[in-house]
């Protein structure tokens, strides 16, 4: 039991581990220092102590930490600026995390709908899009059973990379909800001709396409947001995660067809756009969004991926699937997959597992070379104590 466990509802299962600081991709905690290969659950993208996200909190907590939603504060209006120059967006809405972003994007959806007779939202098979009972209603349902299509009807799930099922889009669906790159459901990621198909026919039938780049869009990938490794564009796309910089923020982008269709009153968030998370928010985003570095991260990831397929070679019966893009990556763990991220703490590394046996590597995009090896040596030590 961790030291405040009794306190909480038991919805976690804790790393006991105290964690008393951090800076780069290290994590410092009581017993010593840990490389995190999963950065918060994909949230802290630049690591820990990153300047200037902590010089932009600084100054804007000297400013002023709230102001309710009818003002404008100038760090909220700056990242809405930023992020409308760099996507397809036409207009932001700002929440507090991703799972709120997704229910934005539902009532545009839902609202379309109603207006033009159609009834289905469509999702797919592995997805994961939140908790709240509209995101759970489109998750798939051995990832949330418990409250599983409970908030909304008429959710059609068809298979995902599965060409054939795209056949059942047609105009019945308001909208089609897709992540390119399934996180919480083990870094499937959506093949070529998958999405250029579904692309064509969301068109096709006049369908709401949104993209759900939670996790793996601010760079995760090596690009700003995943579907531009596809060449398309949504309707509709959902950021959070990495996009605070480490604090709690959640966006819905939308462009010019809907980024109009709810009017005052009919969605809002007290917190939604915190003038400290959008200042911080900003100050990551401008990094992440230079073109060297985009291109470090795919490099990167590239050498991770190349030295996990080493490892294959040599442990071909405790190492499956290998999937991802840029440093967004899974590797399917055959033998013991229970064990696997003990031995790795025994190592001084945090890893996340996914579905079981799913190694999830989501590292700050600030790792090393240096620390990627590192993480490889450890990762051939583990595969032996398997």
């Amino acid at each position: 039991m961790t030291r405040y466990e009794k306190y909480f509802i038991p919805v976690y299962k804790r790393i006991d581990k105290e964690i008393t600081g951090g800076e780069g991709s290290t994590l410092h905690a009581k017993d010593g220092e840990y490389l995190d290969m999963f950065s918060g659950l994909g949230v802290n993208i630049l690591g820990y102590g990153n300047k200037k996200v902590n010089k932009a909190i600084e100054e804007q907590l000297r400013k002023h930490y709230h102001l309710s939603n009818y003002f404008e504060a100038e760090s909220v209006g700056k990242l809405a600026k930023y992020l409308i120059e760099h996507s397809f967006a036409e207009k932001v809405f700002f929440s507090n995390s991703g799972t709120e972003a997704v229910e934005a994007g539902l009532k545009i959806i839902r609202k379309y709908g109603k207006n033009n007779g159609r009834k289905n939202i469509i999702t797919f098979t592995n997805a994961f899009h939140g908790r709240t009972l509209g995101s759970a209603s489109i998750t798939a349902p051995d990832k949330s059973s418990f409250y599983n299509n409970s908030g909304m009807t008429g959710v059609l799930t068809l298979e995902f990379n599965n060409m054939k099922d795209l056949d059942k889009i047609n105009s019945d669906a308001a909208g089609v909800f897709i992540e390119l790159i399934q996180g919480q459901g083990g870094i499937n990621v959506a093949e070529n001709d998958f999405v250029r198909e579904l692309k064509k026919r969301t068109d096709k039938f006049k369908v709401i396409l949104m993209i759900d780049e939670i996790q793996s869009g601010m760079g995760r990938t090596g690009k700003l947001l995943s579907f531009e490794n596809y060449g398309i564009e949504p309707d509709l796309a959902v950021i959070a995660k990495a996009i605070g910089g480490g604090l709690p923020l959640g966006a819905l982008l939308a462009n010019k067809e809907f980024c109009d269709y709810l009017g005052i009153g009919e969605h809002g968030s007290t917190f939604g756009g915190n003038p400290v998370s959008c200042a911080a928010g900003l100050a990551a985003i401008k990094q992440i969004g230079q073109e060297k570095f985009l291109i470090s991260v795919q490099k990167k990831g590239e050498m991770l991926k190349d030295g996990i397929r080493q490892l294959k070679k040599k442990h071909p019966d405790k190492i499956g699937r290998i999937s991802g893009m840029g440093l967004m990556i899974g590797t399917e763990i055959l033998k013991n997959e229970g064990k696997v991220r003990e031995l790795f703490e025994n190592e001084h590394i945090f890893v996340n597992m996914t579905q079981g046996n799913i190694l999830r590597l989501l590292p700050p995009l600030i790792i090393t070379e240096e620390e990627i090896y590192r993480f490889i040596n450890s990762f051939e030590k583990v595969l032996k104590l398997l």
